[in-house]
């Protein structure tokens, strides 16, 4: 699909050896195409090519990358951004991000909504969100086309990921002591977004250009000036660092292994006092 002309252009990066994609880009139509003849893993009789986690990327790479299967393609993107079912696979979210790209460009609503939320991020790569709420803004506005519950129910994801941002509340820290972080140090500044809901909160954060915290969630209570949560868990575990934040004390602290996205990492910030949350952008 081609860019809307007068659009500005960011890179993302593609996996190696591939074409690179460039974000904004024009808003795809959703189709929802048949599918071809599923392809079959010669190995396990009845059991499909391609599979989420560590023992489909094989299959969901030759799928993606030579039969041009989109759904493949989210299946592939969704294996790295989260490191698979039960984290086995490295985390490497510049290429999920930029499969994200391919099968949202072709019109696959999950990876639209789902690259929603990494651009809002800074997730594997500069942070988009103006853009990201443009994306899912335009792929929302499509679910009223469909009559089949499943078809609408992946489209309206997109509307569940621009609910999600309008909810977030973002305050801006700095950063007290960090080790680990390229770029970071004592004295850097940082944005913290929490969308808080049912006992759960989605964040994150980003410190000088840094995706630190992307897209985790943890449990929480409040809201506001009186938010406050975490988990201990680190990306080995749960696929995302360790967490503890709290509005009302206006600290924040980070921490990961060598198993996340930025390394073996530990950061502490003082949240700045404000009035009250702004919203974030």
């Amino acid at each position: 699909m081609s860019d809307a002309p007068g659009e500005a252009r960011a890179a993302v990066s593609e996996a190696p050896g591939e074409a690179r994609a460039e974000v904004p880009f024009a808003i795809p139509t959703i189709e929802f195409p048949a599918r071809g003849p599923v392809q079959m893993d010669p190995a396990e009789p009845g059991k499909f090519y391609c599979r989420y986690g560590g023992a489909g990327i094989a299959g969901c790479t030759d799928q993606c990358d030579n039969l041009g299967d989109l759904w493949a393609c989210s299946t592939l993107a969704l294996t790295y951004r989260t490191g698979g079912p039960s984290h086995e696979v490295p985390l490497d979210r510049p290429r999920a991000r930029a499969l994200y790209v391919r099968a949202c460009r072709g019109g696959e609503a999950l990876s639209c909504a789902y690259l929603g939320r990494m651009l809002v991020a800074g997730a594997g790569g500069p942070a988009e969100p103006a853009f990201a709420r443009s994306l899912l803004a335009g792929v929302c506005a499509q679910a009223e086309r469909f009559r089949d519950p499943s078809e609408r129910h992946r489209v309206e994801r997109a509307c569940d990921e621009l609910a999600l941002i309008e909810r977030m509340q973002s305050w801006t820290a700095t950063v007290t002591s960090a080790s680990g972080l390229a770029g970071v140090a004592t004295g850097s500044r940082c944005t913290v977004s929490v969308a808080p809901g049912d006992g759960n909160c989605e964040a994150n954060v980003q410190c000088e250009g840094h995706a630190v915290y992307a897209g985790g969630h943890f449990p929480c209570t409040g809201t506001g000036a009186s938010l406050a949560g975490g988990e201990a868990m680190t990306t080995a575990r749960d696929g995302d660092p360790s967490i503890a934040i709290d509005i009302a004390a206006r600290t924040l602290t980070l921490r990961d292994d060598a198993r996340g996205d930025l390394g073996a990492f530990d950061m502490a910030a003082t949240i700045d006092a404000t009035a009250t949350p702004q919203r974030a952008h």
